[in-house]
């Protein structure tokens, strides 16, 4: 049996977003919460996204930078000449990719994080790229770029705000009906803190990767687990690597 069965998991992706995870916990025994604590809208200006998109359908950008497959979705109906590169980040982001416009990204570094993809791209000086973003995105992978020698478009592809899943977790938290959260990002993470009081004690929290334990840490809230990749096998293994630690606290 495995060490997940019974175990009350709060999963606080995007709607739709964590269905497979639930599915996955659910055939092991795990009773999966559903409590997504971010969502996303369009930018309150559409105008600087829309010139970006005209510039990229016009061929003037050598790259496509997208980070999330949110900043893919946000560009969906969006047509990306041939002679634009396509760098995506994680996996996940590259399928979707090759689900809407039909090519792979010429670049995905291995190290699924935002801060590995200027190596990855290659030569870089006096390139034009389009950087879409949340508007919460740091500045970094722009400023990396624009090191490296890249001419940066970085604009706003959509807002992050509070997901519908707040209440429903607040409540099972001051039940104690949760034995461990998935944080998938920093905005879920400082969603998460908002909904408890400083003293609060918290479930194990298993983030998706360092950028959100990072985030965490800078919240004050303890991490249990960091995944090795950002997929739902590394989640779920982080996950079980939980309770067997709690487990062997308890004998």
């Amino acid at each position: 049996m495995s060490g997940l069965a019974g175990r009350r998991i709060a999963i606080t992706r995007p709607a739709g977003r964590g269905d497979t995870l639930a599915e996955r916990l659910r055939a092991l025994g795990a009773i999966p919460l559903l409590t997504p604590l971010i969502a996303y809208a369009p930018p309150a200006d559409p105008a600087p996204l829309q010139q970006a998109i005209g510039r990229l359908a016009a061929g003037e950008y050598d790259w496509l930078v997208v980070t999330s497959r949110q900043a893919v979705q946000a560009l969906a109906g969006v047509t990306v000449p041939d002679t634009t590169a396509i760098a995506a980040v994680g996996k996940g982001t590259a399928a979707d990719c090759r689900h809407i416009w039909g090519r792979a990204p010429t670049s995905v570094p291995d190290e699924e994080v935002g801060a590995a993809l200027p190596q990855a791209m290659g030569l870089l000086t006096g390139k034009r790229v389009l950087l879409p973003c949340a508007d919460i995105a740091p500045p970094t992978l722009a400023t990396n770029l624009r090191a490296a020698g890249a001419i940066v478009d970085r604009v706003t592809a959509y807002c992050t705000i509070a997901g519908p899943g707040a209440a429903d977790l607040a409540a099972a938290l001051q039940a104690g009906a949760v034995d461990a959260i998935v944080l998938a990002s920093g905005s879920a993470a400082r969603q998460l803190r908002s909904l408890m009081p400083p003293s609060a004690q918290l479930p194990a929290l298993v983030c998706i990767g360092p950028s959100t334990a990072a985030a965490c840490d800078e919240l004050g809230l303890p991490v249990a687990a960091i995944a090795a990749r950002p997929n739902d096998d590394a989640l779920i293994a982080a996950l079980e690597q939980v309770f067997i630690a709690h487990h062997a606290q308890q004998d």
